[in-house]
């Protein structure tokens, strides 16, 4: 509709038909010039709001309803008590005992500054801000989509390829077989042909000197002749003999391998196109709810309050004799799990008593792991320059992610969703679930010397021997805080606890140290004394407020954190 559709309605009722230059809020109908200025001039009108045309086209599709629903009369009155617009007929019945009903004139005094409509806005706003990082979500999942199903494509594609260069070499070495032993054959029976050519010339030379010598021959050179070439035929007639009697008949065949009649007769398809479908939650902010949050600044309590108690000591069983504990792990239901860099290409799994359970079967040596859930983890394999995310229920290999072959995959840790692994060279590489890399964080990280890390949900934390520091920066890479201190020599190992305080071991100077969350202040936990000989890595599990620390040698030691 154009404002050149909107006729006045006051004209209208009396059967004119004039195009309506203002629209009144109010009475929710249009005026003409000449009933404007009556609509403006009569008392009980001259307080209603009129806009032009032009504006109520803009607002034509706003649905505001002014009149009751139970009564369908206007209304007139506003309950604070219920917030809520009412008619003159809804008050005795309903809210006769409210006592702070109101005009809805007053009420609706200053409307367009009250913090009711910013609230709205920004309800409006945080919504479409939602929408918007859902939509991106989606057509980012369809991205993926996109590329995996490019990936699929052509894995199946080289598949082929592969199957066919390996069949047309198997052929072309049959074939090669096949010529070679036709040759063989062939070439038998060449020799014995020329044999027989080679006799029957022979024979029909005797058979025409024989014929010669019956026309002109003496008696005398007759019978003599007669039996020299007698003894000659006999002679050829053995040879022949001998020879016929033993010859080869070749009859070329084939027999097709097993395998590829079994691929004829029981392969039906290429292979099978899975599609894995995970349930994810996209979190809705809500307006009101971001407004009145409570952000989770760390306080020095927890600091100050933490102490350790001795709950388990053992030593892992490992074959090899010089062993080299890089990572360990506390599992959801209390199982921890150790990475010897030097012993057998598994993750060793072990009860809260120190009982060894079982040997998790993995890809290579493993560096360092990170629990995801209760059912599965990250490894990372150092210089073999990869790493996984595996099922350790089933030990199936969920996505590998492979990096140049002169790097190096060494510390890991998981957060929301996504995988922070430290990658010589390179820095600390964020990986989602897919095995995606998203960005790097290069900078000091590059440097040698950095391999162990931890996360908090906006924090990453690495610890660099060489430097003999403490590096905290956000998840963006923008540095935080560094923390060094003389007692605290070849730190390795790094984990963190809920208000973001820090655990951290020295493997030279033999202690784990505590550092505060805001990296000004530390204190030591356990020292040499406590059996700590070379320390690597170190777990804390929050949940179960429990800390695994394990030497290099396999000593392995679990605390509750009190």
């Amino acid at each position: 509709m154009s404002s050149d559709d909107l006729l006045c309605g006051p004209c209208s009722h009396v059967n004119t038909q004039k195009h309506a230059q203002k629209w009144c809020t109010n009475c929710e109908e249009g005026f003409c010039t000449d009933c404007e200025q009556v609509h403006r001039s009569m008392k009980v009108t001259r307080d209603h709001t009129l806009i032009s045309t032009d504006d109520y086209l803009k607002i034509e599709n706003v649905h505001v309803s002014l009149k009751c629903d139970t009564h369908g009369k206007k209304f007139d009155l506003y309950c604070k008590s219920h917030d809520v617009a009412i008619c003159v007929a809804c008050f005795p019945s309903l809210h006769k005992r409210c006592s702070d009903v109101i005009p809805l004139d007053e009420a609706a005094k200053n409307a367009k500054r009250s913090t009711a409509l910013d609230d709205l806005e920004n309800a409006i706003k945080v919504v479409l801000e939602n929408l918007k990082v859902f939509i991106n979500n989606r057509h980012q999942a369809m991205n993926n989509l996109k590329i995996e199903e490019q990936s699929v494509r052509k894995s199946i594609c080289e598949m082929r390829a592969k199957v066919n260069k390996h069949l047309d070499g198997l052929e072309n070495e049959m074939l090669d077989d096949l010529s070679q032993r036709y040759e063989h054959c062939k070439s038998k029976y060449g020799e014995v042909q020329k044999y027989l050519n080679k006799t029957e010339k022979e024979i029909k030379l005797l058979q025409e000197q024989t014929s010669q010598m019956k026309c002109v021959g003496s008696e005398l050179q007759v019978f003599l002749g007669t039996r020299q070439i007698n003894k000659l035929i006999h002679n050829e007639v053995q040879s022949v003999k001998t020879m016929t009697s033993t010859l080869q008949d070749y009859n070329i065949g084939v027999e097709i391998h097993q395998g590829i009649t079994s691929l004829l007769e029981n392969v039906g398809k290429f292979g099978k196109v899975k599609v894995e479908e995970n349930t994810i939650s996209l979190p809705f902010k809500d307006a009101k709810v971001d407004q009145a949050q409570i952000v989770h600044t760390p306080t020095g309590e927890s600091f100050d309050r933490t102490r350790l108690l001795l709950r388990q000591k053992f030593k892992i069983k490992d074959k090899h004799k010089y062993t080299s504990v890089r990572g360990c792990g506390i599992l959801p239901n209390s199982h921890l799990l150790i990475a010897d860099y030097n012993g057998n290409k598994a993750i060793m799994e072990y009860s809260d008593d120190g009982r060894h359970i079982r040997n998790i079967t993995v890809s290579d040596k493993p560096f360092d792991l990170v629990i995801i859930d209760s059912d599965g983890l990250a490894v990372s394999y150092g210089n073999k320059a990869y790493m996984e995310i595996i099922n350790i229920i089933n030990n199936t290999v969920y996505t590998r992610v492979k990096f140049e072959c002169f790097q190096s995959c060494y510390g890991i840790s998981y957060q929301n969703g996504k995988m922070y692994m430290l990658v010589t060279n390179e820095g600390i590489v964020e990986i989602d679930m897919s095995g995606k890399r998203l960005r790097t964080i290069g900078g000091k990280y590059t440097k040698g010397g950095i391999y162990h890390l931890t996360t908090t949900n906006d924090r990453i934390y690495c610890t660099d021997s060489i430097r003999n520091s403490v590096y905290c920066c956000s998840m963006m890479g923008e540095d935080i805080w560094t923390f060094t201190d003389r007692s605290l020599t070849d730190p390795w190992g790094i984990s963190a606890d809920g208000d973001q305080n820090v655990f951290v071991v020295g493997s030279d100077s033999n202690n784990l140290m505590m550092i505060q969350h805001d990296g000004k202040v530390s204190k030591t936990l356990l020292t040499e004394a406590d059996g700590l000989d070379y320390p690597a890595p170190v777990y804390y599990n929050s949940h179960k407020k429990l800390l695994l620390v394990c030497n290099v040698n396999g000593d392995a030691f679990l605390y509750n954190v009190l």
